[in-house]
């Protein structure tokens, strides 16, 4: 990233061990800062403050630990605090669309696009998936792996993009309900 431009790059992990080990090995590269952290609380950074996260096995190792669904939905939460309003979270992952598209749009804090992309050792008789091609979603917003092909080889990125207006209209429609009962 450092190469294509980008000046302020912040690096997290919860491990000091991690954390120090990168300090270390890019100590000469001004752009990269490195904060152990832990994604479920980040309160050492401010409400929008960055323009976009990426995320490649932050939510995964989540997903696999205890307390899972709530994990998750805390790290999604502080990740859409610490977004700017059309801000973009990148997820990188192995994870199936109908597990993490619901996760994902439970917390109403983006629109979800989803895209693929080849895996590295991908066999020579898969189809090949085009990056900047949206993967088309069900009319109900879900996802059907037959458009894929069988047995893709691939990794799912989602490209979610921050809209403090849904979370307003969904606190609007809430107080709506609630004045109809």
């Amino acid at each position: 990233m450092v190469e294509d431009g980008y000046v302020d790059i912040v690096n997290v992990d919860i491990s000091s061990v991690v954390i120090e080990a990168m300090q270390k090995k890019y100590h000469d590269v001004c752009q990269l800062k490195y904060v152990r952290t832990d994604v479920r609380d980040m309160s050492e950074f401010e409400s929008e403050s960055f323009d976009a996260v990426v995320d490649k096995g932050t939510l995964d190792s989540l997903m696999c630990g205890h307390d899972s669904q709530q994990n998750s939905f805390k790290m999604l939460e502080e990740v859409g605090r610490v977004l700017k309003d059309g801000g973009v979270y990148i997820l990188i992952t192995y994870g199936d669309p109908s597990f993490r598209l619901d996760l994902l749009r439970g917390t109403c804090l983006w629109t979800v696009n989803l895209h693929v992309i080849d895996r590295t050792e991908k066999s020579s008789e898969h189809q090949s998936w085009e990056l900047t091609r949206t993967v088309p979603l069900n009319e109900d917003g879900s996802f059907s792996l037959s458009v894929l092909g069988p047995n893709p080889e691939i990794h799912y990125i989602y490209v979610c993009v921050k809209d403090a207006s849904l979370k307003q209209k969904l606190r609007e429609n809430g107080a709506d309900i609630n004045a109809q009962n």
